[in-house]
């Protein structure tokens, strides 16, 4: 990441700002440059890219049909991609502001600026995090709030992220003599209880069809739990880091070792009634880069602009900057736990 620090004449033209210019400008770059648990959970959840357009717009193919035997000296038979459900989503423009007091440069209170200056980076940060984590963790519903704006958790099919009738496009179904669309689902009630549950969900992923049917055999890699869900935490460090089956003495190998990183959503809080049943999200890490799944689009990096108020003598510090979040695809991901409508049970 990078952050643009400028300064307008009224900083170049007040000699107690001036003074401090450089020195806060190292600041805001300094504390760009570390590490920060907001930027990690971003990185681990979506695809961040960059952009240098207004809008970022792509879709789904259809895998091509098999191979099929032709009669000799006989034409092939020309086949095309399918082309599936195509999204385009939309940067928005994110803003904060700082004051930075006259009082502080003249009494050369440079702890307070600093503590400022950083925090602004921070929040930026984690505004990001909490803009992408909000979108996937709320893609139940059609739509989410973050800050009071509303935004969709739509794919290309006009159907929320999960959901139990994910049409796929070209591929059809008998169904009381009559040919229908195939749907697949990607939200669930059960929850999280077992190294055999948490198999049977990555099997689900695993038989999940391109928009022309055909299987495609997805690996799921990554579990995302919510930041509150500590029972849900506890079991599963157990599942992936035990040799034996977790809860029973029969000594049974455990499956399930060693396939599966975890990844603790501290933004996600939701309430959960029993700790048993949290909810969480299961993730082909891979799928998630192939599919364009889960996207976060950089339109605009950090960008301060720092300025003199002439009635105050104060230093402002503007934070500019666009992003946007979104999902092309719907098959990198499983909603398990979930008491949303519609949810499906596995039996």
């Amino acid at each position: 990441m990078a952050v643009l620090v400028r300064s307008t004449d009224s900083v170049a033209n007040d000699q107690t700002w001036n003074e401090w210019s450089d020195q806060l400008a190292g600041l805001f770059h300094d504390e760009d440059a570390q590490k920060n648990k907001d930027e990690e959970l971003l990185n681990a959840i979506f695809n961040v890219k960059k952009s240098d357009r207004f809008a970022e717009k792509a879709g789904t193919f259809g895998s091509l049909g098999n191979f099929k035997e032709k009669a000799e000296g006989a034409d092939s038979e020309q086949d095309t991609m399918e082309q599936g459900y195509f999204n385009l989503i939309q940067h928005h423009t994110f803003t904060n502001e700082v004051v930075l007091s006259r009082e502080w440069a003249d009494d050369a209170d440079f702890e307070l600026m600093a503590r400022t200056t950083r925090n602004l980076v921070k929040s930026y940060k984690r505004s990001k995090a909490l803009f992408g984590s909000t979108l996937l963790t709320g893609g139940a519903n059609a739509t989410v709030t973050y800050e009071g704006e509303t935004y969709s958790t739509k794919t290309g099919d006009n159907v929320p992220l999960f959901s139990s009738a994910h049409p796929l496009k070209t591929s059809t179904i008998l169904s009381g003599g009559t040919d229908v669309q195939e749907t697949e689902c990607n939200l669930f009630t059960n929850a999280i209880e077992s190294s055999q549950n948490l198999n049977r969900f990555a099997n689900v992923m695993r038989n999940f069809k391109d928009d022309r049917g055909h299987v495609l055999g997805l690996l799921a890699d990554t579990i995302i739990v919510p930041g509150n869900a500590w029972y849900l935490e506890d079991l599963i460090k157990k599942i992936i880091g035990s040799d034996g089956e977790v809860g029973n003495d029969y000594n049974d190998i455990n499956t399930q070792r060693g396939k599966w990183k975890l990844v603790v959503d501290h933004l996600w809080t939701p309430d959960i009634a029993d700790q048993t049943k949290a909810p969480a999200i299961i993730m082909s890490s891979e799928a998630n880069k192939d599919l364009l799944g889960s996207t976060f689009w950089d339109r605009a990096i950090l960008d301060v602009k720092n300025e003199v108020k002439t009635s105050s003598r104060n230093l402002v510090c503007n934070g500019y900057s666009r992003w946007s979040a979104g999902f092309y695809n719907w098959r990198h991901v499983i909603m398990v736990g979930s008491n949303a409508a519609g949810a499906r049970t596995l039996s």
